[in-house]
């Protein structure tokens, strides 16, 4: 039997961490130039440095920069990323390659040009260099390697207002491609592996909520890939009750007269009240209306 694998992956910014601590392999001197300096090193630009804005520009192959570090990747590429050696050692240590038809690969860069870029980088590997990949990770020459196109995760890595912005991307990019796929009758597997930290903690428990097949994780320290454990993991009933009557908006007391205590779905964060009225919020409305 033939099983069609999704991965779907977080993408930050590993790429560059390690072209700047190999920066002498460079051939172009323009790639050199921005590898190298110490006050602005790519993999760690502030999020508002204008440089971002140069390296989405730069996320194209056929661009000097953007060839010269592909052709370092290409050389290691598990060495250069992180998120390709988090995916490939999962691979390789799957016990039943021989039974993967297919696997799909779904890369979640930040809202930053330089985890952008790194995605890219990533996503050209992929698709130029499919038989080494398939290669480095056991599959058969035979399986289906398809690679979409990345999808920024807005308002990611923009600071705190990404909870209000970023969270609804997430649920509504990131848990409903996952549903989808699992529609569509794909095991789907997220490595939350790259990006910032705050996001990728809420990414796991998104798709935790929504029904990942496994979550993976590769520790920065010791390169080692682990599983993380899929707790089951729904929304509290009693919540998920009380906020599909409050809907599109109804009066405190009216709910209260039905026993829903609003207080506490107020402190909880889910709903907002304004002038007596009862709204759920954005984000959870989106997760219900997708998790059922």
């Amino acid at each position: 039997m033939s099983y069609r694998f999704a991965v779907l992956s977080t993408v930050g910014t590993s790429v560059l961490s390690n072209v700047e601590r190999n920066v002498g392999r460079l051939r172009s001197g323009r790639a050199r130039g921005l590898f190298s300096s110490k006050d602005k090193p790519p993999s760690r630009l502030a999020v508002d440095d204008e440089l971002q804005v140069l390296f989405r520009e730069l996320a194209k192959p056929g661009d000097e920069v953007f060839d010269d570090v592909f052709n370092l990747v290409k050389s290691d590429p598990l060495t250069y990323s992180a998120e390709l050696n988090a995916i490939a050692a999962w691979l390789r240590n799957y016990p039943a390659k021989s039974t993967i038809g297919e696997v799909l690969i779904a890369l979640y860069p930040t809202d930053t040009g330089n985890s952008i870029f790194s995605a890219a980088v990533i996503r050209h590997y992929l698709n130029a260099e499919s038989l080494g990949f398939k290669e480095r990770t056991g599959l058969s020459p035979s399986t289906v390697v398809k690679v979409d196109e990345p999808v920024v995760l807005r308002g990611f890595g923009k600071g705190v207002e990404w909870f209000r912005d970023g969270l609804m991307e997430l649920i509504d990019k990131f848990a409903g491609r996952i549903i989808d796929l699992k529609n569509r009758g794909y095991r789907v597997v997220v490595n939350p592996t790259g990006g910032f930290k705050p996001e990728s903690a809420y990414l796991t428990l998104i798709a935790m909520l929504a029904g990942a097949w496994r979550i993976i994780y590769s520790h920065e320290s010791f390169r080692e890939i682990v599983e993380l454990p899929m707790l089951p993991l729904s929304l509290d009933p009693r919540f998920k009750n009380a906020l599909k009557q409050v809907g599109q908006g109804v009066y405190k007391g009216v709910l209260e007269q039905v026993g829903v205590n609003v207080d506490e779905l107020e402190d909880k964060g889910l709903v907002e009240v304004k002038d007596g009225v009862v709204n759920v919020k954005d984000w959870v409305a989106k997760l219900l209306e997708l998790t059922g």
